[in-house]
């Protein structure tokens, strides 16, 4: 009995501290939650950096920053590749803002969430000095299903008061690009098959034609050589060149000449489009690639067809 009775008072003071913990959910709790999952939905990097704590972003910024310059002084660029692409630049990631930086490395990150109509807060729990972990439950807008979604946001406090902090699954992502492993089960993202008949359907990828692979390799070669007058005036659009001002051009070509950097970055974009499949539009005589993500400053490349020859459109 005696046993009995000590296993109760154990148990009961387990669950005051327990209590103790754990507390409702403030108006300001409930906001910043609110925020977070609404930048969550929307999978904008820009707006999840933009609902994180600025201390825990910056942490995780200093972070990533040290990991990266680590490894180039070794030689080894895998993990900023991986992070920011091929064509990204050390040196250009350590300018980036904080916000920025988590926008340019976050288009290879999910974002597991779904919108919601109202959300209100269930319950609060403090873990250690300064992170609460907030239980919220969500309302789907109309039409999107009744179910009632239960999800948990981990704040930090900012003056008076709070926003989320980097959430625990983003960086086990990071660490999984970092080290080169594969997405976790649900996080990959899915191809969806088209249907059987459709023109999708068992369609060839667009590859390019012998006739843009030779201008994309000889304007790579006009960059390397130093050639920029040659870049501009022989590779760039008729169009392109009859549309910018004669200053204009004299301006692009004199800083291409100065900047190592910003031929580096136009040498890349002509390698990773000679290996990329284009979007073919105009009849044929426009091509457009996709480099959202591979590091470089402009989110597509474009080719154009002008009398039967291929230029850079932009």
């Amino acid at each position: 009995m005696r046993r009995f009775r000590h296993s109760c008072v154990v148990f009961a003071l387990g669950l005051h501290a327990a209590t103790a913990l754990a507390a409702g959910v403030s108006g300001a709790q409930e906001r910043a939650a609110r925020e977070f999952l609404a930048a969550m939905a929307s999978g904008s990097p820009i707006a999840v950096a933009q609902s994180l704590h600025p201390d825990d972003l910056h942490r995780l910024r200093v972070a990533i920053a040290e990991r990266l310059r680590a490894d180039a002084a070794l030689g080894d660029h895998n993990a900023r590749q991986r992070l920011f692409g091929e064509a990204s630049n050390l040196g250009e990631i350590e300018r980036l803002t904080d916000v920025n930086f988590f926008a340019a490395l976050g288009v290879r990150l999910r974002y597991p969430g779904r919108p919601f109509a109202k959300v209100h807060g269930l319950e609060a729990v403090r873990d250690g000095d300064k992170l609460v972990h907030v239980v919220m439950r969500g309302e789907q807008p109309e039409g999107r299903g009744k179910t009632r979604v239960v999800t948990l946001v981990t704040l930090m406090p900012y003056g008076k008061d709070w926003m989320a902090a980097v959430p625990s699954e983003i960086e086990a992502q990071i660490e999984d690009l970092i080290d080169g492993r594969d997405p976790a089960v649900g996080l990959a993202p899915r191809r969806v098959a088209a249907p059987a008949g459709s023109p999708a359907a068992g369609a060839p990828p667009a590859v390019n034609t012998a006739e843009m692979r030779t201008l994309l390799a000889n304007a790579a070669t006009a960059l390397i050589d130093g050639r920029c007058d040659d870049y501009y005036g022989d590779y760039m659009s008729p169009d392109f060149r009859r549309t910018t001002s004669t200053n204009a051009l004299h301006a692009l070509v004199k800083s291409c000449e100065r900047s190592d950097s910003q031929r580096e970055t136009l040498i890349a974009a002509l390698h990773i489009v000679q290996d990329s499949a284009p979007v073919f539009d105009r009849g044929g005589g426009r091509a457009i690639y996709d480099t959202t993500g591979r590091g470089l400053p402009f989110d597509r490349f474009v080719l154009e067809r002008i009398d039967n020859r291929w230029y850079i459109a932009e």
